[in-house]
């Protein structure tokens, strides 16, 4: 076992080396950091531009508004909306605009909505200065209330030019928490922001893993069928095993790949936060990292199995050009699921969902999209999970084996029955 473990050793670093040392690594590593921090920097200017004719136009609105006022019948406005200010560090009069009705209470407010007498509730709790936080409430559709207030807010707080906590709170913008009011008076917070970002999560990994899969798996593959063509492996074998091979190669690239999406996940942990004073309500998006965990364990237990497969079909072919089109082998089962996807947000537990998340080669971005669209039952995460891992170390020691019996069988086509013999006395 310890010359095992060194000859893996040997290889990974080889191999790690190899990967990360490269300009295109380092390209492709600072590609998604770079457009973040130009967008950082770009939108606000933009935003500046566009502000400004929307500050033109609303100017021209008010005045054409204030004329029309005095011939247009009152019956017809929308109904006002309803605002609760529950701090004192605010110095705003809302009952000098008439389009905003006050209430001293939270309960008469959501009352008054509830009857229909007013389109949406806004509460300004008392924390707002240091955190920015506004409760939303609203029946159906909410209207446009949320505009209006961040400007009468912007307004006031960048008046009271004496206390830069307020200055700072009018720049930065609020946080609105958003609340439905059902028919019967029962309040449940809005689900579908969680949704959207869980399955944009979701599927943006399942689609990170093809990719990954494109890039490294390919370059695995290539990389063992060039060692069998010119021969390099047979300098290897003087250090380390088929099997030892194998793994230092797989974890090798698994690890270079992890490490590029770790860095444009930090990039965008890092840098999208800082959008919060430029796109409105960015900071109320949330975030469940129990769920990003189980999607990276999926995903490091799809690319196991899939680049194992690809060591495999590297091992048993005789060139790089007769291995290059068996990649689709490896790459089409794992995107099997996203033609099923109306399936997937219809009806995640449908057998066929649930059947493709126990197949260990579609399991990867079907539990994915599942857990992103659905409530997975533990048992099932746990079961897809094991058989994944499992799976992965058969395929990694069956792919060895192919791979000693191609080095004996050197310019030959790899037959099944080869293949066979192979897998039976390896050794």
């Amino acid at each position: 076992m310890p010359g095992a473990l060194d000859g893996t050793r040997i290889v990974f670093a080889h191999e790690f080396r190899k990967q990360i040392g490269g300009k295109g690594f380092l390209i492709a590593t600072l590609t998604i950091p770079v457009i973040l921090v130009v967008l950082w920097i770009a939108i606000p200017v933009i935003r500046g531009l566009v502000d400004g004719d929307d500050a033109a136009e609303s100017a021209a609105t008010i005045g054409a508004a204030d004329t029309a006022a005095t011939t247009t019948d009152s019956s017809a406005a929308d109904l006002p909306i309803g605002i609760v200010v529950q701090t004192t560090d605010l110095s705003v009069d809302f009952a000098q605009f008439p389009e905003f009705r006050v209430y001293t209470e939270t309960a008469a407010g959501l009352d008054e909505l509830q009857s229909g007498a007013i389109n949406e509730l806004f509460v300004i709790l008392p924390e707002y200065i240091a955190t920015g936080h506004v409760e939303h409430y609203f029946t159906d559709d909410a209207g446009e209330g949320r505009q209006q207030l961040r400007a009468i807010l912007r307004d006031a707080l960048l008046g009271q030019t004496q206390s830069p906590e307020l200055r700072q709170r009018a720049l930065a913008r609020p946080q609105f928490a958003r609340f439905t009011v059902a028919e019967d008076g029962e309040i449940a917070a809005e689900s579908g922001l969680a949704v959207a970002v869980s399955f944009l999560i979701g599927q943006g990994f399942a689609i990170a893993l093809i990719f990954t899969l494109i890039a490294y798996g390919t370059i695995l593959l290539q990389t063992v069928s060039e060692e069998k063509e010119n021969r390099m492996v047979e300098v290897l074998l003087t250090s380390a095993s088929p099997l030892a091979i194998m793994t230092g190669k797989v974890l090798a690239l698994g690890l270079a790949g992890l490490i590029q999406m770790s860095v444009w996940v930090a990039a965008v942990i890092v840098v999208v936060p800082r959008f919060a004073g430029v796109i409105p309500d960015i900071g109320t998006i949330p975030i469940d990292f129990g769920f990003l965990l189980l999607v990276l364990a999926f995903y490091l237990a799809g690319y196991a199995i899939a680049a194992a497969l690809m060591a495999g079909i590297g091992a048993a072919t005789t060139s790089v050009t007769e291995a290059g089109p068996l990649t689709a082998l490896v790459i089409i089962p794992l995107a099997v699921p996203f033609y099923a996807m109306p399936l997937f947000l219809s009806s995640a537990d449908h057998w066929l969902p649930r059947l493709l998340s126990l197949l260990p080669i579609t399991a990867a971005t079907s539990m994915m999209l599942r857990l992103a669209t659905s409530s997975v039952a533990p048992g099932e995460i746990a079961l897809s999970l094991g058989l994944m891992i499992v799976t992965a170390a058969l395929l990694l020691w069956l792919a060895s084996r192919v791979f000693r019996a191609g080095l004996l069988l050197y310019g030959q086509r790899m037959s099944l029955r080869a293949a066979w013999t192979a897998l039976r006395y390896g050794d």
